[in-house]
């Protein structure tokens, strides 16, 4: 069974690499048209010691609250809501965002993307392939 799981994984792995592997040779420019750069989803770095641009995409599971109710017996409902009777106690617990994925596709001094990175555990499906 954990082989099993371990073969899915490296199989999602395969498909963001994949996707990764298909901006090689395009231009950088064709990344900052395609994939979002709204909301401080692009980070870009300049090396100019190496002659090389960054251009990082990270992604997260934004952080969340979850709220429960128990105590008290339902004593109807109302648009789809239990009501309860005394003594009612309502819980919550936060969860802190999460990351899913960095991708950086690294350009020479011509704009052209040569190499890329990435880590996290959702790529395979945050990595997007170019549009052609």
């Amino acid at each position: 069974m954990c082989l099993l799981a371990f073969d899915a994984s490296a199989q999602a792995d395969r498909r963001a690499q994949g996707k990764a592997d298909e901006w090689i040779g395009r231009d950088a420019s064709d990344l900052l048209l395609q994939l979002r750069v709204d909301g401080g989803r692009v980070e870009i770095t300049e090396d100019d010691q190496a002659g090389e641009t960054r251009y990082s995409w990270a992604t997260i599971n934004p952080a969340w609250t979850e709220t429960w109710t128990t105590g008290g017996n339902v004593v109807g409902i109302s648009y789809g809501a239990p009501i309860y009777d005394s003594p009612v106690q309502v819980h919550e617990r936060h969860h802190d965002a999460t990351h899913r994925c960095t991708i950086t596709f690294i350009a020479d001094l011509e704009g052209i993307i040569r190499r890329w990175e990435m880590h996290g555990n959702a790529c395979r499906s945050d990595v997007r392939r170019p549009k052609d």
